[in-house]
């Protein structure tokens, strides 16, 4: 329980983190974030190996190894984009309550039990995704940057909830072994598929010469390298002890208690830093969504 506790607390430094760094104006400069933090985390993961124990990567761990870093670079660039045209205490929500998505395939998938306080956990999450975007909303004001931030949220949930069910049945397959490896080939191809995607919106030399010539000049760009530094810690450790824990922990309960932890430390800390106000639908979405995360876990 202290791990996934842990694992929680990393999650809302993450999102913090991203969160604080300004706001990438267009799609290659995300994809170059994503790059950046991702090959921080992989790097890392790999001088870690060094000292520990000879890593021995098998093609299963390859395979979904890989699914696991687009799914991953997926999950990121749609959860900035989000945080970014939208509050971060819905944008955070949406983004949490994705574990719906790997504890229904706990129960069905991997048959693990299913008691009628979790179906009706599962049922107030639908209620809390109804209060926060239908009830007490003002029609009227209801724009194009509000249908594409619900956007970004909505593949957020559904890319975030999938990254769990990858990495579970990795550790199903191979019997609890090779997370490490999993997490290291995970970045890795994060961190290509990231650089592709910067090449692809016109990356190229003279970009980063100019970037790094900036970067000289204007002390804001260490602000945000000690930022990006931040994301790569929380991220990588965060997603290191869940790829460890979802072979030990059934998902029913390993989800729930990570994910609602983190709703209800976003919501309030961003009150605090943010400034954000909930709305009445959304307060009473987020309330009912944290009774639908204790149903879920009893």
């Amino acid at each position: 329980m202290l791990l996934a506790a842990i694992a929680a607390i990393l999650f809302v430094l993450q999102s913090l983190c991203l969160k604080r760094l300004p706001d990438p104006q267009s799609n290659r400069a995300l994809f170059g974030l994503i790059a950046a933090y991702c090959s921080l985390i992989a790097i890392g993961l790999w001088v870690w190996s060094l000292f520990t124990a000879e890593m021995a990567i098998s093609t299963m761990t390859w395979l979904l190894g890989s699914l696991y870093g687009v799914v991953f670079t997926s999950t990121m660039f749609c959860y900035t984009r989000a945080m970014n045209t939208g509050p971060l205490s819905y944008s955070s929500f949406y983004f949490s309550a994705s574990l719906m998505v790997p504890v229904l395939a706990s129960m069905t998938l991997w048959h693990e039990k299913a008691g009628a306080t979790r179906w009706i956990g599962l049922i107030l999450f639908i209620l809390s995704f109804y209060f926060i975007q239908i009830y007490g909303k003002d029609q009227k004001n209801t724009g194009k940057t509000e249908k594409r931030w619900l956007v970004y949220c909505l593949l957020a949930f559904l890319f975030n909830g999938f990254i769990p069910v990858v990495a579970k049945t990795h550790q199903s397959l191979m019997d609890g072994r090779e997370a490490a490896e999993l997490t290291l080939v995970g970045f890795a191809v994060a961190a290509l598929c990231s650089l592709l995607g910067w090449t692809l919106y016109g990356g190229g030399y003279s970009r980063i010469r100019n970037s790094a010539e900036s970067c000289k000049k204007n002390p804001v760009h260490w602000r945000s390298m000690l930022l990006i530094i931040g994301v790569a810690l929380s991220t990588g450790l965060g997603n290191a002890l869940m790829n460890d824990l979802s072979g030990k922990l059934p998902g029913a309960y390993l989800y729930p208690l990570v994910n609602g932890s983190m709703i209800v430390l976003l919501t309030f800390l961003s009150a605090i830093f943010f400034k954000e106000k909930l709305t009445r639908g959304g307060a009473i979405g987020i309330v009912t969504g944290i009774l639908a995360i204790i149903a879920v876990n009893i």
